[in-house]
């Protein structure tokens, strides 16, 4: 009997990025430049600091995408988390049971 092969597709287990950053964190970063501009107003300094957000900020999106592609949601995830697990079980929890090392020899 032969071994069946299925193909994965890489579409299916590579992470969606914009522009080699985030989805979520370039769209982010690209509505923080847009609100600057058009929210505090077309000046001079608002353009220069928008462009600066908006180049050196995916730059940083970018290198962070780089390490880690769900950078992001791994550091959501792990807010979520204690700080300290006790290592004791749940007072409802059975009792484990307790195997000899050594398992005895049958005598018959």
């Amino acid at each position: 009997m032969e071994l069946q092969r299925t193909p994965i597709h890489q579409s299916l287990v590579r992470p969606i990025l914009l522009a080699g950053a985030e989805r979520r964190l370039a769209i982010l970063n690209w509505l923080f430049m847009a609100a600057l501009i058009f929210g505090v107003g077309l000046h001079l300094y608002t353009l220069a600091l928008a462009t600066l957000l908006g180049t050196v900020g995916h730059w940083g999106l970018r290198q962070a995408a780089k390490f880690d592609p769900q950078l992001s949601e791994v550091y959501v995830r792990h807010l979520h988390y204690q700080r300290f697990y006790p290592p004791r079980a749940d007072v409802t929890a059975p009792v484990a049971p307790i195997h000899p090392a050594v398992p005895q020899i049958r005598r018959y």
